[in-house]
């Protein structure tokens, strides 16, 4: 992946990253509606935005206080309501419950960010100290960790899910305010809330959220953030400040990861064959399709062909890492691609179709459980009848690795 920062383009990739990250999570946070705004609406419960007035704090409150006498208890019955203690922009209590949400990031919620022992590191003690600087990206490591814990302890998920919300909405707000000015000192931690964000769009939705594409005609659907645009955000954001990242401390992953075609074909010739066979689709004589969209599909295929290469190879090379893998490949593809997908043009689905195989390799995951088998049925949802053929080898090879790992435990909780 090209990180380069040249000095010329840095204004006007941040641009692009504000434009096609920031201003869409500005929807996903929330909408206004009453009593519920459309975010809210996901956890069944009311919306403190509309009524709560913001709080500005005197100098004297920003200084560090001693930890309550009387802290919440986390036994506590909440009720439906958003009534989760709501954080103060720019700061954080030592509130026993922010303290347990750190704590299981810390112990469980960071190991399942990567694969990758070196990348865990990162996550579970490089993050935590970058945001103990940078206090929107400590809202994010909250709210992801709180909405794990629910998986954890479904019996708390209601006042857990209201946390979250709570932290996340908090967390954009004042990452917002930052993003127009991406500088060397806070790039890795901009980073880092970016990665979390996208994980935690998937893992809030109850696996209802958008992916690539629209599946719904409900009105809420106009308040919310494609999956896909979150990933590519992270890659503008990587565009304006990828040089001095890759000084920092968080270069490790950024390491380019890359596989010849050859070498890809040999490890799974299956796929390979599968994938290769596609090409037809776009190359027919019938084929109702322009040059630059067949250019998009040839270069969104090669890149498929190689991230199932990475994937299959993953197994012997520990430096592979497949969360970022299964990442990579929606980042590196055209636009022109995306927007045949967002036109729903009959091609372009079907090589999505195939990559929601590479999203089963990860379904084990908490934040991503469910993601694939979602994908693919919309697709099959959007897709004519005279495709059908095409899309039968993703549906068969996603229902016999679902049987697997059910036969294995998988169960997506960690």
């Amino acid at each position: 992946m090209d990180v380069s920062n040249a000095n010329g383009q840095k204004s006007r990739y941040a641009a692009e990253f504000i434009r096609s990250y920031v201003v869409p999570l500005s929807l996903e946070s929330c909408d206004e509606r009453k009593p519920s705004c459309s975010h809210f609406k996901r956890f069944q419960s009311r919306c403190s935005f509309l009524t709560a007035p913001l709080t500005t704090l005197p100098a004297a409150d920003l200084e560090p206080r001693p930890l309550k006498t009387s802290p919440r208890p986390l036994d506590v019955d909440y009720d439906d309501g958003c009534n989760a203690p709501k954080p103060v922009e720019g700061l954080l209590t030592l509130e026993v419950n922010n303290l347990e949400l750190l704590h299981f990031y810390a112990t469980t919620t960071s190991f399942t960010l990567s694969d990758h022992p070196e990348l865990q590191k990162i996550w579970q003690q490089v993050v935590p100290r970058i945001a103990f600087t940078h206090h929107f990206l400590l809202h994010a490591i909250l709210a992801f960790s709180a909405l794990h814990l629910a998986r954890v302890q479904p019996e708390r998920k209601i006042s857990l899910y209201n946390e979250a919300s709570v932290h996340h909405s908090t967390g954009l707000k004042m990452f917002r305010s930052i993003m127009p000015n991406i500088s060397q000192e806070n790039c890795d931690a901009c980073f880092a809330f970016s990665s979390i964000i996208t994980a935690y769009a998937w893992a809030s939705s109850n696996q209802t959220g958008k992916l690539f594409f629209s599946d719904s005609s409900a009105p809420e659907e106009e308040f919310t953030v494609e999956w896909v645009s979150l990933l590519r955000g992270v890659h503008a954001l990587l565009k304006a400040a990828g040089q001095w990242m890759m000084d920092g401390p968080m270069k490790s992953l950024l390491k380019p990861r890359h596989i010849d075609l050859e070498s890809a074909r040999a490890l799974d010739p299956e796929a390979s064959t599968m994938l290769t066979a596609l090409r037809q689709l776009w190359e027919s004589p019938h084929a109702n399709i322009d040059n630059e969209d067949k250019a998009a599909l040839d270069e969104s295929l090669i890149l498929l062909q190689e991230a199932y290469g990475l994937i299959a190879s993953s197994s012997v090379d520990v430096d592979i890492d497949n969360i970022l893998v299964v990442y990579g490949w929606p980042i590196q593809v055209p636009e022109a691609f995306l927007a045949m997908v967002k036109e729903q043009k009959s091609e372009a689905l079907v090589l999505l179709a195939y990559y929601s195989l590479l999203l089963n390799k990860v379904d084990h995951l908490w934040y991503m459980n469910g993601m694939s088998r979602s994908l693919l049925r919309s697709i099959h949802n959007k897709i004519g009848e005279e495709w059908e053929s095409w899309m039968s080898w993703p549906l068969k090879n996603l229902v016999l690795t679902e049987f697997k790992n059910q036969d294995h435990g998988k169960t997506g909780d960690f």
